[in-house]
């Protein structure tokens, strides 16, 4: 099965209108935070309760245990000839004949029977080469589910990832002297420097940097990644490095649960209303604070550009942008840190207060076929495309037909006079970083933090497909359209980076301190 999700705009694998069946990667990591908390949960009780007085239920076999040569030469077939007939940058940043040989090596690998998860593997590190932030493989819905219900052993603590070292951030186990900060070496024998390869190499980015992969590792996937290339066990020998350079083994441990006194009861939290639901839904996305140091500061933090499904964005900028004036607020910083993308049109509004004359987000978004052969304009197949989404060109190719393409209009008489900052970093993605690049093209700003996850020069996206694999039924997203910033020269393969480098240590993350806030003012120019 295929099928194709428009967008509103520039899009990121967080989606346009986010539902559950619509957003797999989204959910995927709201889903996998939750799953997280209540497997570890589930984990502690279980240690609480003494492991060894109960034998652990049978684990369900994985669905499909093996699938023949045929079957996984047959969907690799389809999946290349649907890449090379409708990516629109597969050659961006890997040369054909590179690419080709990558190809050729994963076809020479299918030479018997696998299990998903080895076939996964060699489709992701190969779609990963590409170097497409939006072009992934995904399991199953039957691994998926499978997945899901099978007990996990979670590493019982954080990390963060430093010049390619591995740290801890915040210690979860019994183990006191896996303090944050202390450096991990190695992990069941295997060293970092072989670790954080093999990981990087299964996730999708854009580009050649790492700041992305690191940041998906950082929010919570380690454990998963690490599944996926090394063997699960109960717990996970580490050799460390504290912070006085002495090395040492430890294995840490869950720590025990403590039981609730006999006869508490247990007072359930009282669900908010409708109201104050989406107002703690809308702070999530967006907030604005005002800053006494440095003074005349404004905060705009927006973690995701999609806050358009809860409120009505142009409403909520037009008050912002007047009270920023009332005020007479001299500084606008621009917290973008985290922000996945979304919605387009949300940055373009943006920049009509930021930018005084006309401008552009997006100058060009091109799609090398009108319509894939293996697509359909009939909106009731499962194979269904959009075709409104796109245009012929007078040049005779094909755009993507969004209003957020091209000029853009300031808003007269509301423009912004005062400092711009954008704080971003290895999670700013898509329509956020796309955002980065074009304001500081066409606008003095100063960028602060670290370079960030989506490319400069731009991404593949505006409509996203999910490519369903005839046999294994593995899904593949495939963005349709190459959409280019404002930035001129961009730096090739690398991300916005920051005028002022800003890497928060692992102990200020364990602590909550924010490295860029806790010293703004001695940062701006």
């Amino acid at each position: 099965m295929l099928r194709s999700w428009p967008f509103t705009a520039n899009p990121g694998y967080e989606t346009f209108r986010a539902t559950p069946a619509q957003s797999p990667f989204l959910c995927r990591k709201r889903v996998a935070r939750l799953m997280k908390k209540l497997l570890l949960l589930l984990s502690l009780c279980t240690g609480a309760l003494g492991a060894s007085a109960q034998t652990p239920p049978p684990v369900a076999a994985a669905p499909a245990a093996l699938y023949s040569v045929e079957q996984l030469q047959s969907d690799f077939a389809y999946l290349r000839r649907a890449l090379q007939e409708a990516h629109p940058g597969l050659y961006w940043y890997t040369p054909h004949d590179s690419l080709d040989r990558a190809f050729a090596r994963t076809a020479a690998a299918l030479s018997h029977p696998m299990a998903e998860l080895a076939y996964w593997k060699l489709l992701q590190t190969l779609v990963a080469q590409v170097h497409c932030g939006h072009t992934r493989v995904q399991h199953s819905a039957a691994y998926r589910a499978w997945f899901r219900r099978q007990p996990h052993a979670y590493f019982p603590f954080t990390v963060a990832i430093r010049q390619n070292r591995l740290f801890v951030v915040d210690n979860q186990s019994a183990t006191p002297d896996l303090q944050p900060g202390t450096e991990i070496l190695a992990i069941d024998g295997h060293p970092t420097a072989e670790i954080l390869p093999r990981l990087r190499a299964l996730i999708s980015a854009d580009g050649y940097g790492t700041s992305f992969q690191d940041h998906e590792l950082e929010a919570g996937f380690f454990d998963e990644y690490y599944w996926s290339c090394y063997e699960a066990r109960p717990a996970y020998p580490l050799l460390v490095r504290d912070s006085s350079g002495h090395q040492r083994r430890l294995t840490p441990q869950p720590k025990p649960v403590l039981a609730a006194a006999p006869g508490t009861p247990a007072t359930p939290a009282a669900a908010p209303s409708p109201e104050q639901a989406q107002a703690r839904r809308l702070a999530r996305l967006r907030s604005v604070r005002y800053l006494d140091t440095p003074p005349a500061t404004a905060l705009l933090r927006i973690s995701s550009f999609s806050y358009d499904e809860a409120d009505e964005y142009k409403t909520f900028h037009a008050a912002l942008f007047a009270e920023l004036a009332q005020r007479r607020t001299k500084r606008l910083v621009v917290d973008l840190r985290g922000n996945p993308g979304g919605n387009n049109a949300i940055a373009v509004d943006l920049l009509k207060y930021l930018l005084k004359s006309d401008f552009v987000l997006t100058t060009s978004a091109l799609a090398p076929v009108r319509i894939p052969s293996f697509m359909q304009p009939d909106p009731g197949s499962p194979a269904f495309f959009d075709t409104t989404q796109v245009k012929r060109l007078p040049d005779g190719r094909f755009g993507f037909a969004a209003a957020t393409v091209g000029v853009q209009h300031p808003y007269r008489g509301h423009y912004f006079r005062g400092q711009v900052i954008l704080l971003v970093d290895g999670g700013t993605f898509s329509a956020a970083s796309n955002l980065a690049a074009s304001l500081r093209a066409q606008r003095r700003i100063t960028i602060i933090g670290q370079e960030s996850g989506g490319a400069e020069a731009g991404l593949n996206g505006g409509t996203l497909s999910r490519l369903e694999l005839p046999q294994t039924h593995l899904v593949v997203q495939l963005p349709h359209f190459r959409l280019l910033t404002a930035c001129a020269n961009p730096q090739p393969g690398r991300g916005v980076r920051p005028d002022r480098v800003v890497v928060p240590t692992p102990q200020q993350v364990a602590a909550h301190t924010d490295a860029i806030l806790s010293q703004l003012a001695t940062l701006l120019p």
